[in-house]
């Protein structure tokens, strides 16, 4: 029974196997779109990471027979169908905030969807290239060619690293990778399985059960490691005061935005530090000297730090800023500007057309590289403001042994779609990069204390206002990721491409010659 069992598997995996094979062009690059769309479910709010896993398989399993343009579109295709499911709530923020009619917002969210796709195209070819001249038939070339694709879409044109496939996995098995080497290491791992799986599919191979098998014992084992130390803890108190992003940049509103977050301050438990979120503070700071004196007076008597997200206008320009009052020390400027969200792209040209083109403080400035970072007493505080927690790089350079991983967002733009939860799964991979506990403070949601293993040990509900006060872990030491970052990663997905290269390069002479002979 088990030899004819093993037949009939056998036979239909075979079936299977050709009927890929054959699929013409067109029906593979549906199927493609398909997968990609098919991944979003990884990510959060679904959270079902074997998605990821079958997407992957399935792109890899059908787009294994096309070479050249053809290769590159079925990318394109797989980056369509992830980034209309993935990013359409792009659509709220220049609709419903930016004050585009459905129809514009609709085709500027469709225009972004087509343009950034484009970014899968090069790893395409990389990977046709790879396959034909790389040599090394059992070579991980899918698994190098994505990763090396993220790491690409994470810095090209100021960067977009969003959906990266290590994102869904961030609690999972192979989530035990990111102290290692970050969400790329964590993205190669998830890739590999799948291109492993595929390749035994079509080309049986004695060895590749036994690399399957220890990559998940490793992946596994890799869990158990700790590379930081517990260094005391904080009583933290994160205010969400839900301000409607529609009015609260009038002036006379003001008054009524510092009344919602001093009100959610008025009956607070002994606390060590306060936190507010993004913008909460909707003055120039220098037009706000007041009000700010009077927050930096009570946080002095009650003996406590306070964080205030606040914008800062100087003879430079403005900032994105967030500042430390009481015990709190510093301040700190956001680096990493949004693209028409804190300043448009050939200005000159765009602005004017429509309202999202002129949204309140889309003239920012970026801060400085290099700045020091807020401190609490003798503690050092990693700040980043919304946006800046998807740079993983920018993180972890904020602070060298920060006690503590500390976020500010206003997620408001983004309604009730899909965009929040994927901020906060974002940040959740951040604090288990850096192996630090992470405190999200938002407007409207989802503000949150995150571990420093990236689980969401609480949060507050969204659209409504509230107080998260949550007793917080410390920690001292650096991961590997800490202390290196990417660039191993990198360097050694380049290296694997050169040293294939002259391998293929030298064979070729060799055969060469060996004819001439």
């Amino acid at each position: 029974m088990r030899t004819i069992g093993g037949s009939i598997c056998s036979r239909l995996l075979v079936a299977a196997q050709t009927k890929l094979t054959a699929l013409g062009f067109k029906t593979a690059w549906l199927v493609c779109v398909l997968a990609g769309g098919l991944m979003v479910g990884s990510f959060a709010p679904s959270g079902y990471w074997l998605l990821s896993l079958i997407s992957l398989v399935v792109f890899c399993a059908v787009s294994s027979g096309f070479v050249g343009h053809r290769l590159a579109a079925l990318h394109y295709g797989f980056a369509l169908g992830l980034f209309s499911v993935g990013v359409a709530w792009i659509f709220v923020s220049i609709h419903t905030y930016g004050g585009a009619s459905s129809l514009l917002a609709g085709s500027l969210t469709g225009l972004f969807i087509l343009l950034w796709s484009l970014t899968f195209i090069p790893q395409g070819y990389l990977l046709s290239s790879l396959r034909a001249r790389g040599g090394l038939s059992f070579a991980p070339w899918l698994a190098v060619t994505w990763v090396l694709g993220e790491w690409f879409r994470g810095w090209f044109l100021t960067g977009f690293p969003w959906l990266y496939v290590g994102y869904g996995h961030t609690q999972t098995w192979a989530g035990h990778w990111a102290p290692i080497g970050g969400v790329l290491l964590v993205s190669f791992v998830v890739v590999l399985l799948a291109e492993l799986l595929v390749q035994q599919w079509r080309t049986p191979n004695r060895w590749i059960p036994m690399i399957v098998t220890v990559l998940l014992i490793g992946s596994v084992s890799v869990g158990t490691l700790e590379f930081v130390d517990r260094a005391g803890s904080l009583r933290v108190a994160g205010i969400q005061a839900n301000l409607d992003q529609h009015t609260k940049w009038q002036p006379d509103q003001f008054n009524r935005n510092l009344t919602a977050h001093t009100q959610l301050m008025v009956d607070l438990p002994e606390v060590d530090l306060v936190v507010w979120s993004e913008a909460s503070f909707t003055r120039f700071a220098h037009q706000g000297q007041a009000s700010i004196e009077a927050l930096n007076n009570w946080a002095n008597q009650a003996g406590v730090g306070l964080i205030i997200g606040l914008p800062i206008a100087d003879e430079t320009g403005y900032y994105n800023g967030v500042r430390g009052l009481g015990l709190a020390q510093g301040q700190y400027l956001k680096r990493h500007l949004v693209p028409f969200g804190e300043f448009v792209p050939m200005a000159s040209v765009l602005r004017g057309l429509i309202t999202f083109f002129d949204l309140p403080m889309s003239r920012n400035q970026p801060g400085p590289a290099v700045q020091t970072p807020i401190r609490l007493g003798s503690r050092e505080l990693s700040l980043s403001i919304c946006y800046e927690i998807t740079d993983a790089e920018l993180v972890r350079g904020t602070a060298y042994d920060p006690a503590l991983l500390i976020t500010v967002s206003n997620d408001t733009w983004f309604g009730s779609s899909i965009g929040p939860e994927q901020h906060l799964q974002i940040a959740s991979m951040r604090a288990a990069e850096l192996a630090r506990s992470l405190v999200r403070v938002t407007n409207n949601g989802v503000t949150a204390l995150i571990s420093h293993q990236g689980a969401v040990l609480t949060r507050l509900p969204k659209g409504e206002p509230g107080v998260m006060v949550q007793t917080v872990a410390l920690f001292t030491g650096q991961t590997p990721y800490g202390r290196f970052g990417q660039s191993p990663l990198i360097a050694a997905l380049f290296a694997l491409i050169c040293a294939a290269l002259i391998r293929a390069r030298v064979l070729g002479r060799k055969v060469s010659r060996d004819s001439g002979a």
